[in-house]
């Protein structure tokens, strides 16, 4: 045993060595990827900001080139407007007076933006005005000189002064002698702010540069004063993207934002370096894990029968285990009756969370190991504790006397009052709930054992906590569920022993056209041979689950017994559905497959749903009904007019039938109002092709009023009281 403790140990370390071996390359590796990533990615940024710019420039390019456009066709528009006005200007020039010219620049100022003012240029270059807007030329002399010598505009470019800053436009004079004359107008450069305003995009900053004096700024996005600032060729070399503007001497530059690139480089590395550490984490720590795993391997396997039946915090038996100890102790009891039965005690610790939230999952769990532990000292030597979840214990005391169970649960409670721990504030103490169940004849298995406890468990709390509660008491709330319990192993044993039985009631054409059939009844038989009725088991049965047994077996039975009875082949028999069965997905495969055994003809068979059913699962109880229509079933909606929908629901469930609730139809010989919801009823059917069927009909009376209103069927007592019709009662 030495010498293969030895080569194991040998051959671990030689793994493990290497699985660190592969760890330190395996980050290396990863660093470096991440690097590269992280650059690469950069790039492509980068690469994606510039075709970004390209478009930009384009954009402010085209908008400039067409604002300018406007600009030029408005002021010809405006020429010709105010051709007389103007005209009378050039014609008195010196002489004109401020009022003539203030007037038509108002109206120029109303018809096209940012104007700041206007001149008639002679074909001499000067300005015929200068008594009223003064000798603006000096300024703008270089523009008008080159437009007069050229007859074109070709140059634009912004005018400073210590107080404003403008752009002109010169337009062919529109008068009759206006030949190598121009009409001249300066204008505020808002516009071209806006724009560059309007398209700058996140970490861009543009520029309207001179073409003709490098490094000087016109206009710009930034929030620095670039005004008559140069900037030098360091500057220059950082935009990104350069475009001349053409007919002007300006040209459009995009520079990415000075900490953009480098921030981006920052965050790449910081992104990288963190994902680099993760991953080297997880790697280190899987690398840890199968260390760990591999040293403990020997010891893991021989842990392993332990840990499959025990609360590994605790080292009490688990759940599992606890079961086993119960079905155990009922078996031992059904083979002697001489054996004490036993309690059973699940104890819920009160507000056991708050131990977690305010202490931390350490001192829970140091709590929970010091109750197992106390417990352990606590009970008699033949008590077997189990944890059965994260605050939940359940003891249980083999020959503990019924009398003396409501007394030890309390010490049970007093205990883990009294339990403390050192991280806990000496004014905490937690309390307890605790279920007690006496083991008898009435107790099945462990299942029922745990339904009970948690019932009792569930009633203590309810109750204020810190209590005992005993399953077997008077309070009405376990005595309903013990009743549910039996019920529910009630059926379950009568579908093992075959103890269901069918009844039959008929269903009377109150009408000469019309054939009569029967409503199957489901019955169960007590072993004792006492017939129980439905309304004492078909409840617990829809409530915890076995409604879908009891479903297939009546349909099986029912075409059983049609395919016995060879002498009637034509009578019709409705089958009730609930609305478990309706929620099953393949109940019609099933259905299907009990038809083609049997060799029942679909059309014998109408299947009764409830509206609560039928809605409660519409999707899936349209599946069952389209599909069964198909196959040749027909569909009757049974107690209709109880629930405040039906109305609306009867037009999406494709029903033949309506049987219309018994609690309108039952005393509508003397309730009028009850008689006339059963003619309206009958209203809606006839309206939607439907036939009715009425229920508890207990006299004469009421089927003649039935039959007057036209109700195609009746079904009650007076017409015939429910038969006994098949059953397989093993004698």
């Amino acid at each position: 045993m030495t010498v293969n403790k030895f080569n194991f140990s040998v051959t671990s370390d030689k793994n493990l060595n290497t699985s660190k071996r592969m760890v330190i390359l395996a980050a290396i590796l990863i660093f470096l990827l991440l690097i590269w990533q992280t650059f690469s990615a950069s790039r492509i940024h980068q690469q994606y900001q510039e075709s970004l710019m390209d478009a930009v420039t384009d954009r402010v390019l085209s908008d400039y080139l067409e604002y300018f456009a406007q600009l030029r066709l408005e002021i010809d528009l405006f020429q010709q407007k105010q051709l007389n006005a103007i005209s009378l200007l050039q014609e008195q020039g010196n002489e004109a007076s401020t009022e003539q010219y203030m007037a038509v620049l108002e109206s120029l100022q109303s018809e096209i933006k940012n104007t700041r003012l206007f001149a008639i240029i002679d074909e001499h270059g000067k300005g015929t005005l200068k008594h009223i807007t003064g000798d603006f030329l000096p300024a703008c002399e270089e523009e008008v000189s080159s437009t007069v010598a050229s007859g074109l505009q070709e140059h634009l470019f912004l005018h400073r002064s210590e107080k404003s800053v403008h752009f002109d436009l010169l337009q062919p004079l529109s008068t009759s002698d206006g030949q190598d004359k121009y009409f001249f107008v300066a204008f505020n450069p808002d516009l071209l702010t806006d724009l560059l305003s309007k398209y700058q995009l996140p970490h861009q900053q543009l520029f309207l540069m001179r073409a003709d004096s490098i490094g000087k700024i016109e206009l710009t996005t930034e929030s620095i004063d670039y005004t008559s600032m140069l900037i030098g060729s360091d500057e220059l070399d950082e935009f990104s993207f350069v475009k001349a503007i053409p007919n002007t001497r300006w040209q459009l530059a995009i520079r990415l934002s000075p900490e953009y690139s480098s921030n981006l480089y920052q965050q790449g590395l910081l992104k990288a370096l963190t994902v680099w550490l993760v991953l080297t984490l997880l790697i280190y720590g899987f690398y840890r894990v199968q260390k760990i795993r591999t040293q403990s391997h020997y010891r893991i396997k021989q842990e392993l029968a332990f840990k499959d039946n025990h609360d590994p915090l605790t080292g009490l038996a688990n759940r599992v285990r606890f079961e086993t100890f119960i079905n155990e102790e009922i078996t031992a009891h059904k083979k002697n009756a001489l054996v004490v039965s036993g309690v059973v005690f699940h104890i819920d610790i009160d507000k056991f969370q708050v131990i977690n939230n305010s202490f931390g999952y350490a001192v829970g769990d140091a709590y929970l190991h010091k109750a197992s532990l106390g417990l352990k000292e606590f009970l008699p030597n033949n008590a077997i504790v189990s944890r059965l979840g994260s605050d939940e214990f359940a003891i249980l005391l083999p020959v503990l006397a019924f009398e003396k169970a409501k007394d030890f649960a309390h010490e049970i409670r007093l205990f883990f009052q009294g339990i403390s721990v050192s991280a806990m504030n000496e004014d905490t103490r937690l309390t307890a709930s605790i279920g007690v169940v006496i083991l008898d004849d009435s107790q099945l298995d462990a299942e029922q054992v745990f339904s009970s406890l948690s019932q009792a468990v569930s009633l203590a709390k309810e109750k204020g906590r810190n209590r005992v509660q005993i399953y077997q008491s008077d309070d009405e709330q376990l005595i309903h569920h013990a009743k549910e319990m039996t019920a529910i192993h009630e059926v379950s044993n009568a579908l093992q022993d075959n103890r269901l039985v069918l009844y039959r009631q008929k269903i009377k054409a109150l009408s000469s056209q019309e054939s009569s059939h029967f409503e199957i009844l489901v019955r169960m038989m007590s072993p004792e041979g006492v017939l129980i009725t439905p309304n004492n088991f078909i409840p617990a049965a829809e409530k915890y689950g076995l409604i879908r047994q009891v479903d297939h077996w009546v349909i099986e039975n029912t075409f059983k017994a049609i395919s016995k009875n060879i002498n009637d082949i034509d009578t019709c028999y409705s089958i009730n559905l609930s609305g478990l069965t309706l929620a099953d997905r393949d109940i019609f495969d099933q259905v299907v497959i009990l038809f083609e055994r049997y060799k029942i003809s679909p059309q014998r068979i109408c299947f009764e749903i409830t509206e609560t059913s039928a809605i409660t699962h519409l999707k899936s109880a349209l599946h069952f009904m389209e599909n069964m229509i198909d196959f040749g079933c027909s569909f009757s909606l049974d107690d209709f007019g109880s629930g405040l929908s039906s109305f609306s629901y009867l037009q999406k469930l494709p029903v033949n039938i309506i049987k219309i609730d018994g609690a309108f139809v039952q005393d509508m010989d003397t309730n009028e109002v009850n008689r006339i919801f059963v003619e309206n009823i009958k209203r809606i059917a006839n309206a939607m092709n439907k036939k009715t069927v009425a229920e508890f009909v207990e006299n004469a009376a009421i089927e003649a009023l039935l039959t007057d209103i036209g109700i195609d069927y009746g079904q009650g007592y007076h017409i015939h009281k429910p038969e006994l019709w098949y059953s397989e009662i093993k004698v």
